[in-house]
């Protein structure tokens, strides 16, 4: 090899290296994570996907829970026909779908996704 060459290569190894030691300082910073539930275009409650709770929102057709735990969230205890937002399971920040309970008029989502 040339030393053209390697010097090409130790350049990419370095700029890898930097790229995963910023990934990794990134991850270890605390962040909150704010999660919005929305009555048809209200925001009615919201919580810090971070910390582990249960709540309670009153919709059209009934109530459902929704739990967070370990930076997840899913909705339990619904009152609706088809129980379709319960199904949905687990969410996380990084998923592209809300949970929708659509006989509620309920909708879970991060809060980004409203100010985007």
């Amino acid at each position: 090899m040339k030393r053209r060459e390697i010097v090409i290569i130790l350049c990419i190894v370095l700029a890898c290296l930097a790229g995963l030691g910023l990934m990794r300082w990134r991850a270890g910073q605390k962040k909150t994570d704010t999660i919005l539930i929305v009555y048809h275009d209200r925001v009615v409650q919201s919580f810090d996907a971070n910390t582990d709770g249960l709540y309670h929102v009153e919709g059209d057709y009934g109530s459902l829970d929704v739990e967070v735990k370990d930076s997840r969230w899913h909705v339990i205890n619904e009152i609706c026909p088809n129980h379709t937002c319960a199904k949905m399971g687990w969410k996380t920040v990084e998923d592209i779908f809300p949970i929708q309970c659509i006989p509620n008029g309920i909708t879970i989502m991060p809060a980004s996704w409203m100010e985007e």
